[in-house]
Order: structure tokens, then C-alpha cells, then sequence
């Protein structure tokens, strides 16, 4: 063999390789995951600190930031990791049994799940929540989100327009279930609901042809008869809306209101009684004006095609600000009772106000009617949190699903 042959040697002659690790490091790995999955259902992403995690898993913060620079990485992993794929699962369930109909509609897990949601299912929708504002989650989730939505022919690229409409009403549903339980923590069963739309989903329907134009929808914006408190309250809302609570800070608020930080804690005591108001003097007034929009989809000839325009002018820009506070109340809700409280009476108050308005009556009109009170509620919310997350939501044409659902068509009988 020639010297040009020869065969090189030193430390540049072999590929690199990683290190082998040891089973010990590979455990600490493992806990480390499970410690922040228990840590964020306990306190929420936003509030996530390395040093509770390491305390969780009874190692040092030097081997979690040995691995993770942040807590928004460790979140990242632990969405990867240990969320993701059994959330998926979940959703793919829903979408196997309500949207293609290929599976029996056996309905008990996915009941079970929505009436009382695993740790996975709880970080999970809180890390779904934050995506949108924090990066280190953007970078990971939304991409799943867009790779799972396209797996089932719903991306935003498909020419399948009813289907994509089908998917995403389908998880705004989940999420809507599993947001709108967070503040009372009730155990409901929405059977009903699900097979309604299982059936609606397969009926034949004629997509129309003509432009879809929604309904007008105004900014929301607080009314108390007071500037200085409808000043906060618009501010917090505004704030909360773009950082979530517990980034929102008085000095941000008062600023962003045009006051000093001494004009909220002259009138309120902690932000969170601040966004207690604001989420009662907000969604208070929405709640009760959609009883409105409620009276005109009842006597509207085509009520399908009105609930679809309420729903579009719900989704368009003027009502973006106030869509992302409500999620991140609900958010919020879930580490904060007092948010929690104040959310669970505004929304029993709407309910009641909306099975008046549909006239129910009796004990026994009111507890049959109660989860279609409480579907009318979560949907919106739904499908605001599915806004966060994919592209497109606002433009889609509602009456492809609130048509069949609301104005079903009859099918002809063969002769």
C-alpha cells in the first residue's frame, strides 16, 4: 500500500460518535420528564421554575439545566415527550368516530376522558393554550398540530372543504368540553351532544355555492360608567390577551390603560381581582348579548345559516383580542379559585339566562336542556382555542357543519 493509500490515524480518522450514557443519566432523564409534567398540571407553564422541578424529581438544577435552558424548553420536551402522542390519540378517537364513522360510536373513553381529563390531557391543553405566546412551544407545537391536521386530509391546504370544517368543529369540541369544565370542575355527560353531531356529520348536504358573508361583530369593550375602570378593564384584557396572566403585570396594565400602577392597587387589592373583574364585567355583558343572536337563530328560517354568520363574526378580527382573553381566563382558571369562581358563576348565570331565553321552564325542561345551554357556551370557546393554534379558521365556510346540524335536510325516500 502507497503512502497515498494509507489508512488515517489520530483522533480525526474516526466519525464522531456521542458519548454512550449511563443508565443512571437515562433515569434522571425520565424523572426529570415526569416531575415537569406533574409540576406544569400543578402550576401552569407560565409559572414553571426549574428549581420545583428538581425538587419534583430530587435532583439538582444543575442536571435539569445540564439538559433544558429553560422552563419553556422543559416544556417543549415534556409536549414531546410525554403529552403529545396520547393527546393525539384522543383526538384521533373523536375524529375516527364522529367525522369518518368507521368505528362503532362506543363512546365511553372518549366520555370518561372528557369528564374527568388525565395529567396528559390537563399539560396538554395548557401547553396547547401557550403556544401561540411563548417560542420554545410555537416551534414544536404548532408544527405537530399542522402535520396531525394534514394526516387526517384537514390541513390548510386541502380542497376538502365540508371535511376540514368537520375536523375542526370536532376539536373545538373536545377543547371546548375540557375548557369549559376547568372552572366548576363538573362531571357532565355529553353523549347527546357527540351523537348529534356523529349523525349531522353524515348527512347529505349541498354545500353552497354562493359567497359566505358573516355577521358584523363590534370590538367588546367594557361599559361600566366609570373611564378609570373601563380604562383597567379594557387594559387587562388587551394585556392578558398577548401575555397571559401571570406575565400581565400591574405596571404593563396601568400603562397600557394611560394610568400609574397606584390607580389598579388603589381599587384592587391583586391583578387577579382585576381579571376577576374584567372576566365579570366582559363576559357577563357577551354572554348576554349573544342571548340576542340566540333569539334570531330560533326564528330564523334557515337557523343553520344564522348560527354559521354569529359564529363567523365571532371569529373575525374585531373579536380577536377578546376571544384570546377568554381562553386565557379559562387558562388562568385552572391554577387561580378565585378566577375559577368568578368564571363558573359568569358562565352558570349565562346558562340559566340562555334556557330562559329558549324557554325552558320546568325543573325537569331545565335539566334536559342543560347540555345544550352548556354547548352553546363551550363551542365558541372551542373553536377560539382552535384559532390559536391553525391557520384559516375564521374563513371557513360554518354552515358546512351548522347547516346539517341545525337545518338538516330530509333525505328522500327511494319509491
Amino acid at each position: 500500500m502507497g503512502a497515498s493509500e494509507a489508512k488515517p490515524t489520530g483522533p480525526e480518522a474516526a466519525p464522531f460518535a456521542p458519548r454512550r450514557r449511563s443508565a443512571s443519566s437515562q433515569l434522571n432523564d425520565v424523572l426529570i420528564l415526569d416531575a415537569g409534567l406533574n409540576e406544569i398540571e400543578a402550576v401552569g407553564i407560565d409559572r414553571l421554575a426549574m428549581s420545583a422541578v428538581a425538587r419534583r424529581a430530587s435532583l439538582t438544577t444543575g442536571a435539569l439545566y445540564g439538559r433544558y435552558e429553560s422552563g419553556a424548553e422543559l416544556g417543549a420536551a415534556v409536549w414531546t415527550a410525554r403529552v403529545r402522542d396520547r393527546h393525539f390519540d384522543f383526538l384521533d378517537s373523536a375524529i375516527a368516530m364522529l367525522v369518518d364513522r368507521n368505528v362503532p360510536p362506543d363512546l365511553d373513553d372518549l366520555l370518561a376522558e372528557l369528564a374527568s381529563p388525565s395529567v396528559e390531557t390537563i399539560v396538554a391543553l395548557d401547553l396547547l393554550g401557550a403556544a401561540r405566546r411563548i417560542d420554545e412551544l410555537e416551534e414544536v407545537v404548532l408544527a405537530d398540530v399542522d402535520e396531525w391536521m394534514t394526516r387526517w386530509g384537514a390541513g390548510p391546504r386541502t380542497r376538502r372543504a365540508r371535511r376540514r370544517a368537520q375536523v375542526i368543529y370536532t376539536l373545538a369540541t373536545m377543547w371546548g368540553i375540557l375548557l369549559h369544565r376547568g372552572p366548576g370542575r363538573r362531571r357532565l355527560n355529553w353523549d347527546s351532544t357527540l351523537r348529534g353531531m356523529r349523525q349531522s356529520f353524515g348527512q347529505p348536504y349541498d354545500e353552497p355555492s354562493d359567497r359566505f358573508v358573516a355577521r358584523a361583530a363590534p370590538v367588546v369593550r367594557a361599559q361600566t360608567d366609570d373611564p378609570v375602570e373601563d380604562a383597567l378593564i379594557d387594559a387587562v384584557a388587551a394585556i392578558v390577551s398577548r401575555v397571559g396572566l401571570e406575565r400581565a403585570t400591574g405596571s404593563r396594565i396601568a400603562r397600557r390603560a394611560g394610568l400609574t400602577a397606584g390607580a389598579i392597587y388603589g381599587r384592587y387589592e391583586t391583578k387577579e381581582d382585576l381579571l376577576e373583574h374584567a372576566i365579570d364585567s366582559l363576559l357577563s355583558r357577551r354572554l348576554s348579548d349573544d342571548l340576542g343572536s340566540l333569539e334570531e337563530t330560533i326564528v330564523a328560517k334557515d337557523p343553520g345559516v344564522m348560527a354559521a354568520k354569529i359564529v363567523a363574526g365571532y371569529l373575525s378580527a374585531p373579536r380577536r383580542e377578546w376571544r384570546r382573553f377568554r381562553i386565557e381566563a379559562h387558562l388562568a382558571a385552572r391554577i387561580h379559585p378565585h378566577v375559577a369562581t368568578t368564571l363558573d358563576r359568569v358562565q352558570e348565570d349565562g346558562k340559566r339566562e340562555y334556557l330562559t331565553a329558549i324557554g325552558a321552564r320546568t325543573p325537569k325542561e331545565r335539566r334536559d336542556l342543560d347540555i345544550l345551554a352548556r354547548s352553546a357556551q363551550l363551542m365558541p370557546v372551542g373553536l377560539a382555542f382552535a384559532d390559536l393554534l391553525m391557520p384559516g379558521v375564521p374563513a371557513i365556510d360554518w354552515r358546512l357543519v351548522l347547516g346539517p346540524l341545525l337545518s338538516p335536510q330530509p333525505i328522500a325516500r327511494a319509491t
